[in-house]
């Protein structure tokens, strides 16, 4: 069994969780008061408009943007019930043939945090999650967590859910259901059944109302990570500390014993090693233990990610050095994907194989791989050209995108206009302007770099405009100007 640490990290302006599993870095959350995650939230929302073509309506939930809730996203029964006596009571009709009505108020649960220009993604299917079973207000099926394989225990559970379970609702067991007393999941049940009770008195307000907040990123990570696979969880503050173990007194009296308070006057992510293995988050190139390397770019909508031999020689025969660097390069990505949260379509371009035996392997392994990730994965298979092709679920934020902001020189372009091209730009202006400049004392004003560069490298040709002109030109240097800018001040 792997074992895992939880490193808990908190300042006045965030909280930084690490989970390192077997010594090495393994996720990475990170929570801030501006940008706090809104997934998991229940509001009554009104629907503003609907969209055809999607078959999707916008619904106010009371926040900056508008929530994006497909009609496949409302169960059946909802629709019957707000529209009872405008549609006719028969199962094979399907949802998104039911139209919803502008104004309608509704109750959504977000899936997908607003991402770029988009909106929050919602849903109507509700769910509220313990740290042993997930209550389903919507359904009424009772499943079982994929990471629960003994059929015994899965068969234990299934029967204990079925017992447990509210009238008219569902559940879904998590992992931490396997080590947990059928008497400890039916007090969770009734738990959660009491405050979604206490939840429906809120929605009795207009809409658009918050009725059911998700707790902070702190109580979220014992609930949903604190498990039996956990050793230890650090934290560097006791108020920190009183809160997690307040929670486990409620839910787990078991685990507390494995909470502890770092006292040390070294800061606790320096002291695991954390604090230096979160710069190389934000690498584009990542090394692998053969000498070989992965690029990662990352857009809006989609990850792109090059596989390289590089300075590998661990094999001497062109397939098997290939497998064994895709192998490598798939466990790295599977790793890193997971550390930063990233989401959407990935194109992974692998070291070609010849052999379908070995393309096979990599599936294979690729898919035993990506088991340890709580997100949803759907594998496409290996083109022909040698390109994998796969979707992870993205419900947040990527950790990069809440490490880093757009470059202001570049604007998230990753490169900036060459100085040589900048300089171009320069001669052109003052063809097209020195003769209404003629005579005049001229401040050339630009970034440090490119006025070394034209001070250095260009300066007969900066002294022959002068000339040409009969100038007094002087190079200023300033910080507040980006790569590739310039302005021309007459003095």
């Amino acid at each position: 069994m792997r074992k895992k640490d939880i490193i808990v990290n908190i300042s006045n302006s965030e909280t930084r969780i690490a989970v390192m599993q077997n010594g090495n870095f393994a996720e990475f959350y990170l929570d801030r008061a501006e940008r706090t995650s809104i997934v998991g939230n229940i509001y009554k929302g009104k629907v503003l408009n609907l969209i055809s073509g999607l078959k999707a309506a916008f619904v106010n939930i009371g926040i900056e943007k508008n929530g994006f809730l497909p009609l496949n996203e409302i169960p059946f029964e909802e629709f019957s019930q707000l529209f009872e006596s405008e549609i006719e009571m028969e199962q094979e009709r399907r949802p998104e043939e039911i139209k919803l009505r502008e104004n309608q108020e509704i109750i959504v649960q977000v899936t997908k945090d607003s991402y770029g220009i988009k909106g929050p993604r919602i849903t109507s299917y509700i769910s509220i999650p313990g740290r042993y079973v997930v209550l389903l207000v919507n359904a009424k099926n009772v499943g079982i967590s994929r990471k629960i394989r003994q059929r015994r225990v899965r068969e234990m559970l299934f029967r204990t859910g079925k017992h447990v379970k509210p009238p008219g609702m569902g559940l879904i067991i998590r992992t931490a259901a396997s080590r947990a007393k059928p008497e400890e999941i039916r007090k969770e049940v009734e738990v959660l059944k009491r405050d979604w009770d206490r939840n429906m008195e809120k929605a009795k307000n207009p809409a658009p109302i918050l009725i059911y907040e998700e707790p902070d990123a702190l109580i979220k990570t014992v609930r949903d990570i604190f498990n039996s696979e956990v050793r230890n969880l650090f934290v560097d503050s006791p108020a920190a500390y009183n809160k997690i173990i307040s929670y486990l007194g409620k839910v787990s009296p078991r685990m507390r014993s494995r909470v502890k308070l770092y006292r040390d006057s070294q800061p606790i992510f320096e002291k695991y090693s954390v604090e230096e293995k979160l710069k190389s988050i934000l690498e584009r190139k990542i090394w692998l233990p053969s000498g070989g390397y992965i690029v990662l770019d990352q857009t809006e909508a989609l990850v792109t990610i090059d596989v390289n031999t590089g300075k590998s020689s661990k094999e001497k025969q062109a397939e098997r050095l290939a497998l064994s660097t895709n192998l490598e390069a798939l466990r790295e990505i599977v790793r890193q994907l997971r550390l930063r949260d990233i989401g959407g379509l990935v194109i992974v371009d692998l070291i070609d194989l010849s052999k379908r035996d070995n393309i096979d392997r990599m599936l294979r392994e690729f898919k035993s791989m990506i088991r340890e990730d709580k997100a949803r994965y759907r594998i496409g298979g290996i083109s022909e050209f040698g390109l994998l092709e796969f979707t992870r679920e993205r419900s947040r934020s990527s950790i990069t995108s809440s490490l880093s902001e757009s470059c202001p020189a570049c604007k998230g372009r990753g490169r900036t206009m060459s100085r040589m091209s900048t300089f171009g730009y320069i001669e052109r202006w003052f063809m097209q302007n020195g003769k209404n400049i003629r005579g005049k004392m001229i401040e050339l004003q630009t970034s440090p770099r490119l006025a070394d560069f034209l001070s250095l490298q260009h300066s007969g040709t900066i002294a022959a405009i002068a000339k040409e002109y009969n100038l007094i030109l002087r190079i200023k240097a300033d910080y507040a100007f980006n790569e590739g800018d310039f302005k021309v001040v007459v003095l």
